[in-house]
């Protein structure tokens, strides 16, 4: 074997390698058990959204009633879904099944946080485009308007 070969074996042994390496670094590791997904990366479960749209203050209410797994939950802070989003946009290339159990693709998730002070608003999160925005927090009629419930990992 001519060395130019050995190299050209060698660098793509070396490739090989770099993208087993990355696919691992970008792996994400969400489980779903007993209706409830662990996402060990933000330290939260979530409860998938239910098939139904809602406004902020009925969103708000499903949340602190929902009693799946023991309760505890609440809707998310913007912070929380933007990080939940931008996993969600990482591993969607290879679109892990279990992504489509969030049931929040294309759809508006409604945060815990106020639109400044404007208390008729509420901030959500375009599942999207991962865009802000600040719809009116009686706007049910919006057929995209969802919940994630949310509570810390345990």
């Amino acid at each position: 074997m001519s060395v130019k070969s050995s190299n050209l074996i060698t660098g793509f042994l070396a490739c090989l390698l770099l993208l087993s390496f990355a696919s691992v670094l970008y792996a994400w590791d969400v489980t779903f058990k007993d209706g409830v997904i662990d996402d060990p990366e933000l330290g939260l479960q979530w409860a998938p959204a239910p098939d139904r749209t809602m406004d902020h203050y009925q969103a708000e209410e499903y949340a602190r009633n929902l009693t799946l797994a023991g309760g505890g939950w609440r809707l998310p802070t913007l912070f929380e879904l933007k990080s939940l989003y931008n996993q969600i946009k990482k591993v969607q290339k290879g679109y892990s099944p279990d992504i489509k159990k969030f049931n929040v693709s294309d759809k508006l998730v409604w945060t815990s946080e106020l639109a400044g002070n404007q208390r008729d608003r509420a901030k959500a999160l375009n599942f999207f485009n991962g865009w802000e925005q600040s719809p009116f927090s009686d706007n049910a009629d919006n057929p995209t308007m969802c919940v994630l419930a949310v509570r810390p990992l345990r």
